[in-house]
């Protein structure tokens, strides 16, 4: 019997309806096989969603492949186009894109996820489907060559009095505080700095240890000589990344929605039944060019001397009781540090009906 994912058979996800693929725009705009000639064989634009990624973020690799392996020309509606914006320094420029309408939808990590969704002065964004779950893939703290610790709660406890660097906002920020609270630990200075400039403070040893997410934390492992001081895996956290959008494209677009979901869904499959030696990393490195096929492989396959290998995340698709919980607790942290003005989720933040539709194998109404 053929397996079946989301209701559908994976086969159909990973290639129902061959279209056209058409670059528009400098080579950041895809069209799903609809331009503007009227032809029958070529339909007329109805609509151009416009999808915020990030190749430089493990944990929101899906996104990655559903365009890398075009699995949006397979899914979506074909007068529908699609336009993608590249989160180059992490999410607060994907942020900004949802708050300024410049984006639909956008593949976020926990804390960024939270920030957008659960301040309506802001805009009415929505969590839709989660993309991963993965308790090594953000969270990571290196530190320089040579350091060794004999737990992780000495880890943990190494950080006091130390000079640690990390892009504030992020996923690797919110890990940081979690494990500097659990430690009470009190490093000599924390720095805000982007992911690029962090990796080149740590290349030069200004900073003792850098919080960090993958494929970047093998980068500096393979190439600078970095020792893995803590991640979730130790200290049992996790993390998670979502696909967030816009309350327009949730009530407008049902059709789209579907279709995209359709398309993650696919692209979640693939990373789910790979193997590190299957895992298309040749699709993945033309989204991530500087960095090599060897770091985007070690960032997969995790912490060497393993004896055996463990997917890295989780898919869940949906929001599980589990995910929720998870939410919840980061909000209580978040709202703690001034990061939110409510410790309690926002009422309709979390609005992944579609996606469980999809999962249940339920058909799409025909309007909304």
């Amino acid at each position: 019997m053929e397996r079946r994912i989301s209701g559908l058979p994976w086969r159909a996800l990973l290639s129902r309806g061959a279209v056209t693929f058409l670059a528009l725009a400098l080579g950041v705009s895809v069209t799903n096989g609809a331009t503007a000639t009227g032809s029958p064989l070529a339909p007329r634009v109805r609509f151009t969603l416009r999808v915020g990624y990030q190749p430089y973020f493990a944990e929101a690799w899906s996104g990655v492949l559903v365009r890398a392996l075009k699995l949006h020309s397979q899914h979506l509606p074909r007068d529908v186009a699609v336009e993608f914006k590249v989160g180059m320094t992490g999410a607060g420029s994907l942020i900004a894109a949802l708050r300024h309408g410049e984006v639909d939808l956008a593949y976020l990590g926990l804390a960024p996820t939270l920030s957008v969704t659960q301040d309506l002065a802001q805009g009415d964004f929505r969590i839709l489907a989660v993309s991963s779950v993965s308790k090594r893939l953000c969270n990571v703290i290196l530190a320089q060559p040579g350091t060794a610790t004999a737990s992780p709660d000495a880890a943990m406890r190494w950080l006091d009095g130390r000079a640690v660097a990390v892009a504030d906002g992020t996923c690797a920020d919110f890990f940081l505080a979690s494990v500097l609270e659990r430690a009470h630990a009190h490093p000599a200075r924390v720095l805000n700095q982007s992911i690029d400039v962090l990796a080149t403070s740590f290349r030069q040893q200004k900073v003792d240890a850098v919080a960090v997410w993958e494929p970047m934390a093998s980068e500096l492992v393979r190439t600078a000589g970095a020792v893995r001081l803590i991640d979730g895996d130790m200290v049992g956290e996790s993390s998670a990344t979502f696909i967030v959008v816009s309350a327009a494209l949730l009530n407008d677009h049902p059709d789209v929605v579907r279709g995209w979901l359709e398309a993650e869904r696919a692209a979640q499959h693939v990373l789910e039944t790979s193997s590190v030696a299957s895992l298309p990393f040749d699709a993945l490195a033309r989204e991530v060019g500087d960095l090599s096929k060897e770091t985007l492989r070690a960032a997969w396959a995790g912490r060497p001397g393993r004896t055996t290998w463990q997917l890295p995340a989780e898919f869940p698709f949906v929001v599980t009781a589990e995910v929720e919980a998870l939410l919840s607790r980061s909000a209580e942290r978040m709202a703690r540090r001034g990061r939110l003005a409510s410790p309690a989720l926002r009422r309709g933040s979390v609005a992944d009906a579609a996606a469980r539709s999809l999962l249940a194998g339920v058909a799409p109404r025909s309007g909304r």
